[in-house]
């Protein structure tokens, strides 16, 4: 503790009540960072995070079209969010820009894969474009593409970072091996985001007409890019873990195993971060 002129200032936390330093320090028992409208704030990223697949799904079996989907929940939601990010932050919102930015780039590197197939290789088709077209209500191919990939990346791409992290954490992986780690993320790239596309294309009555046919090439072809996927979604969850556990203000679900030779008992490294600068309890 700093000393002024002989006197003993005490440690104040920034978010300790008014009064705390003139308290004993037997009387000041740490209590754990209340976070309200925490659990509202992340049910609004996850209904957002999977609205742009559902809205190709709604498309697909014409429950709703994905334009009206698109321009009366998706973007005003998202504006939304954006507005409380920027006026009411939160230590969630930035677990959310990690999986947002994770989830871009596992979307690029699939790409990568899936693009070479389609363009070079010509094993199948791409069907992005036609699913600008129904965000745009056009026929213009080229319109379609832009609008297309950019709902790709942003909405599909991204929403399906969102919602790894948010849930990984949830589940406590950030405490987990590597192998167990990238095994959940590819685990879940499958089923449910991919089991879900399969579905909707083999089972909507213009699936494989509106998006691609399902033949022993591209079911191997789609399974193997979201197999890609979900890896380099992984490798960027353990790449940020150590950061992301901070944000997150409660403990896991799962029960945590105390690792041999730790110099802490887990149940310290479960304390709940502070909900401003990441302080914990302690």
């Amino acid at each position: 503790m700093p000393r002024i002129l002989g006197t003993t200032v005490p440690d104040v936390h920034e978010h300790d009540p008014p009064g705390a330093a003139a308290m004993p320090a037997a009387e000041s028992v740490p209590k754990p960072v209340r976070h309200h409208w925490a659990f509202a704030r992340i049910g609004l990223y996850l209904l957002l995070a999977s609205l742009p697949l559902l809205a190709i799904s709604a498309q697909v079996f014409g429950v709703v079209p994905m334009n009206a989907t698109g321009a009366l929940v998706i973007i005003p939601l998202a504006a939304t969010l954006a507005v409380l990010c920027v006026f009411a932050p939160h230590p969630i919102d930035r677990i959310v820009g990690h999986g947002l930015g994770w989830g871009m780039f596992a979307c690029l590197a699939y790409d990568v894969f899936r693009l070479d197939t389609v363009y070079l290789l010509g094993m199948w088709g791409d069907f992005i474009p036609k699913m600008g077209t129904w965000l745009h209500s056009g026929t213009d191919t080229r319109t379609g593409a832009i609008v297309g990939y950019l709902w790709r990346y942003l909405g599909d791409g991204g929403g399906i970072g969102i919602a790894f992290f948010l849930i990984a954490l949830a589940l406590g992986l950030q405490h987990r091996s590597r192998r167990v780690v990238l095994l959940a993320f590819v685990t879940f790239a499958v089923f449910p985001v991919w089991a879900g596309l399969i579905g909707t294309v083999a089972l909507s009555p213009r699936g494989q007409h509106d998006m691609f046919p399902l033949t022993p090439t591209t079911i191997t072809l789609s399974l193997i890019g979201h197999l890609i996927f979900g890896l380099v979604l992984g490798l960027g969850f353990l790449r940020a873990r150590g950061r992301l556990g901070q944000h997150w203000p409660w403990p896991p679900l799962l029960p945590v195993r105390a690792r041999a030779g730790a110099a802490q008992p887990p149940s310290e490294a479960l304390v709940p971060a502070c909900g401003e600068c990441g302080a914990t309890e302690r």
